[in-house]
């Protein structure tokens, strides 16, 4: 168990963290905005509580049971992936807690609201929450680790010494 803590002590704190921030925000919001309303009552930047019983970006409206299972499909799928690796670098772990914790953020509203709480509504965007923005900084984090990869840790034994041989010492002629 002390291993397992050791090895995966990162991705399990930022998932956490992140996880709680997520429930946190959530809970803040249902206890003091009604569903439907906005604070302030207009402008760019707002806190507006909707229950989005949908994907990202109003897809499959209604479709609560399928996302749940996908949801959970996806938690699998994350934890595969992250297993695959023999030693993950820092980003492809931080994009994995990233990603966990919005797939259980928005995965526990839908087991016990029946939907999704969103509430941060900037602009022309669609309104969402800090389990989506972690899910897609995530993804994003992983893109940039497959297209630009994490240089090897330093290994702890040094290389050994390209062998010179007798005609390598001598002038050229």
């Amino acid at each position: 168990m002390i291993a397992f803590q050791q090895r995966h002590r990162f991705v399990v704190l930022v998932a956490a963290a992140l996880f709680a921030l997520d429930q946190g925000t959530k809970a803040v919001v249902v206890q003091n905005l009604a569903l439907g309303h906005s604070w302030p009552g207009e402008g760019f930047f707002r806190i507006t509580h909707i229950a989005n019983s949908g994907s990202a970006f109003g897809l499959l409206d209604g479709q609560n049971v399928l996302l749940t299972i996908a949801s959970a499909v996806g938690i699998g799928v994350l934890v595969l992936f992250y297993r695959s690796h023999a030693n993950p670098g820092l980003l492809v772990r931080l994009s994995l807690g990233l990603m966990l914790a919005g797939a259980f953020g928005n995965l526990t509203d839908r087991l016990v609201r029946g939907y999704v709480t969103d509430f941060v509504d900037i602009g022309p965007w669609y309104i969402f929450n800090v389990a989506d923005a972690s899910i897609v900084t995530g993804v994003i984090i992983l893109a940039v680790s497959i297209v630009r990869p994490e240089p090897a840790p330093a290994s702890a034994e040094p290389e050994p010494a390209a062998a010179v041989s007798p005609a390598d010492d001598q002038p050229a002629s």
